[in-house]
């Protein structure tokens, strides 16, 4: 039985336990979750229909055809254009009942369902799609490992490359070569280069501004390997640091290393951030630091569970998540640390290994 059967009668599992008759997956990253084949077919339909008895049926346009391949356990349906694709989906769902629709599913489609299956009630997948993903494979988590590494290469190569009088916008071209160089697919995100006090605004877009003598510099970036993301960001700086600057980094450095070795099964999510969110307030600088400390990585590079202070959901071996606690001065600096690290069975293991010590170049 093929991975992807697996999952799918994992899901099946779940529909039984509760009570619903069927889940639709259509966005690009849960259709390759369950297919194996990453296919955006943009506003056409797209759909793998799972029932809670019996086989799915994978919906796609007839364009598509070549670029899905099958094992016998399930059922492809072709659509052509001019035919109604959410008539065809509707003609495999039942008539009553509770149906878990994929949570990026555009409303337009959601709605014209509706319309034709009046009955039937809608819940989103997250029960569904949503805890199947939590839990990476070992296959994943391998992928995961892989894309971690050139991560971790490509880290290295862009500070060797930076240099005072270069550009953000310039070094973040560099990065997406490097991630070129080193075969990935495309990138997690554009590159968060953010020198001085840019690198105070968490989600700065890289722009024309010049890196000097003196900067701390924010470097956030990550690829896509066989379909699998990285995450990272490392704080440098260019030049002697001020007493601040290494007092902030610091804080920073222990708020992450204490929220990695927090990090194991069974340990509530918001217990880590509370841990680094604690060391960061206890040192002066709460208010600063205006994020949640990690989120969910696998297929896509923000994802299920998340790191928030409110999240009482329990932490179980396999997930993945990015820790990754700043603080932000306006106006002055900013300094972030990220790695991903998967939950084992009695801790957690970091996918990036690059050094965490403040960098000078």
């Amino acid at each position: 039985m093929s991975v992807c059967v697996q999952r799918m009668k994992k899901a099946q599992a779940i529909l039984e336990k509760n009570g619903w008759e069927a889940v639709i997956a259509s966005s690009p990253a849960n259709f390759f979750y369950f297919t194996g084949t990453w296919l955006d077919s943009h506003e056409r339909l797209q759909a793998v229909v799972i029932p809670r008895t019996g086989s799915a049926s994978i919906i796609v346009h007839e364009m598509s055809r070549e670029e899905i391949s099958l094992p016998d356990e399930v059922q492809l349906i072709l659509w052509k254009d001019g035919e109604s694709a959410v008539k065809t989906l509707a003609g495999l769902l039942p008539e009553y009942g509770v149906v878990a629709v994929d949570n990026q599913w555009p409303s337009e489609k959601l709605i014209d369902l509706m319309s034709i299956r009046k009955h039937l009630s809608f819940v989103k997948s997250t029960p569904v799609i949503g805890a199947l993903r939590l839990r990476k494979d070992e296959t994943e988590i391998e992928l995961l490992r892989k894309s971690g590494e050139i991560a971790d290469r490509v880290m290295k190569k862009i500070i060797s490359f930076v240099k005072p009088g270069m550009t953000e916008k310039q070094v973040a071209d560099e990065l997406k070569r490097l991630f070129q160089i080193e075969g990935v697919e495309r990138l997690s995100f554009q590159p968060i280069i953010g020198a001085g006090a840019n690198g105070a605004i968490p989600h700065h877009q890289s722009d024309e501004t010049r890196l000097t003598e003196g900067d701390m510099i924010v470097i956030d970036m990550g690829g896509i390997k066989d379909h699998y993301c990285s995450d990272m960001t490392r704080t440098i700086v260019i030049g002697e640091p001020t007493e601040e600057m290494v007092k902030v980094y610091e804080i920073v450095r222990k708020a992450q290393d204490e929220a990695v070795k927090a990090i194991k099964p069974g340990v509530p999510m918001k217990l880590i951030d509370q841990v680094a969110r604690s060391i960061i307030s206890e040192a002066g600088y709460g208010e600063f630091f205006t994020h949640r400390t990690g989120h969910g990585l696998g297929i896509e590079v923000h994802e299920e569970p998340y790191l928030t202070s409110n999240n009482e959901q329990l932490l179980e071996e396999g997930m993945v998540v990015s820790v990754e606690p700043g603080i932000y001065l306006s106006g002055k600096f900013g300094v972030r640390i990220e790695d991903i690290v998967v939950v084992t069975s009695n801790g957690a293991e970091r996918l990036n290994h690059f050094p965490r010590e403040l960098i000078r170049v």
